[in-house]
């Protein structure tokens, strides 16, 4: 399972490996190499290289792998030795719930963006609560990668609107596209709706004072790499909202027409500025793309030009939400507020206390 096997071991057909000896190899392979969690890792290799769960990894320690097993558990094993993301190896990984396909094109899902779903969700549960909302709400999630923040909004907010024709989504039902005629938008600011007391969001449908099946969801999402567009084609096909979301390979907004605004402006753009590129862990560093992640000098200047650029996009009373680095709270928040586009600014912080999301309603 490396460039050259074991010393104990003279050829494939030579010997043949049970679990419990595949776990302790490749455990120690991987620790040899500084990995971080060899043991972890070495599970999660083989479960996937045998197709179950980690437990019955345990459950069945002197199973033993066949040729065409090992030699796939040998290509991992060597991949994740040079410090490749064990996402990439897996091909997938979990997001808010559900499990999306990764490749090198995309970055990596991280938890931490989870609290920008559940801030946009939570923002878009109080907006119909309060009757701000009319004719059609269209969001978009700009620089969309696998696609996993505009599915979760989508899939988070069913029952909210009408559904999107071809939706597969449980629960929900066809929403309206072209041809429903909007009603009349009442501009009312929705703002203060970060309560501590709201209701989880993540809960797969609302109650009825939340619920507003006159409003048509229309969502966009759209990434400047088109290979990362068909994987989020894909992400969205296997959720069962790939009739939900308008994919476009777009720079920022460059695919949409001048005039098109929104009610609700998603991303997680690159932010990594050039000073801490070098102090980011390899495995970031050689595999995910560097175009999702380094944000130029001060890591700010794809924020600078999506505040710009966002402001001009948003509906009177709509909100932006961008990630953030955890120390750019401060300067991105002095971006958005001294642009005068906004009327309020915020910056909400994540389970590490660590500044996390840029939070801008338009004036």
């Amino acid at each position: 399972m490396q460039e050259q096997q074991p010393s104990s071991t003279t050829s494939t057909q030579a010997k043949r490996w049970t679990t419990r000896e595949l776990l302790a190899w490749t455990t120690n392979f991987l620790k040899e190499r500084s990995v971080e969690s060899p043991r972890t890792l070495a599970e999660m290799l083989l479960s996937s290289v045998f197709q179950c769960e980690r437990l019955r990894l345990y459950m069945e320690v002197d199973r033993e792998a066949s040729v065409e097993e090992l030699s796939t558990l040998r290509a991992l094993v060597v991949r994740a030795g040079r410090m490749e993301p064990i996402q990439y190896l897996l091909g997938h990984w979990t997001f808010h719930g559900r499990e999306y396909e990764v490749a090198p094109c995309t970055l990596i899902p991280r938890p931490e963006t989870e609290l920008l779903v559940d801030e946009a969700l939570r923002w878009t549960r109080a907006a119909i609560a309060q009757g701000a909302l009319g004719g059609d709400f269209r969001v978009v999630d700009v620089g969309s990668g696998t696609g996993c923040i505009a599915i979760s909004f989508v899939a988070g907010a069913r029952g909210l609107f009408r559904a999107v024709p071809g939706s597969k989504i449980s629960g929900c039902q066809p929403l309206g596209g072209a041809g429903v005629a909007p009603s009349i938008r009442r501009e009312v600011k929705v703002e203060g709706v970060c309560a501590d007391g709201d209701a989880d969001v993540r809960a797969e449908s609302g109650g009825a004072s939340t619920r507003s099946p006159s409003i048509a969801l229309r969502a966009f999402a759209c990434d400047i790499v088109p290979a990362a567009v068909e994987l989020a084609k894909r992400n969205a096909t296997r959720h069962g909202v790939d009739h939900a979301i308008d994919f476009r390979v777009s720079d920022l907004f460059s695919a949409y027409a001048a005039h098109e605004q929104f009610d609700l402006i998603l991303s997680n753009p690159p932010y990594i500025a050039d000073t801490e590129w070098a102090t980011l862990d390899a495995n970031v560093r050689h595999y995910e793309p560097a175009s999702a992640l380094r944000g130029g000098v001060d890591g700010l200047t794809v924020v600078r030009e999506l505040l710009a650029q966002g402001a001009q996009r948003l509906r009177p009373g709509a909100l932006l939400l961008m990630e953030i680095g955890w120390k750019q709270g401060d300067a991105v928040r002095a971006l958005a507020e001294t642009s005068g586009a906004f009327a309020t600014v915020a910056v909400l912080r994540d389970g590490n206390g660590n500044d996390r999301i840029l939070r801008a309603t338009r004036a």
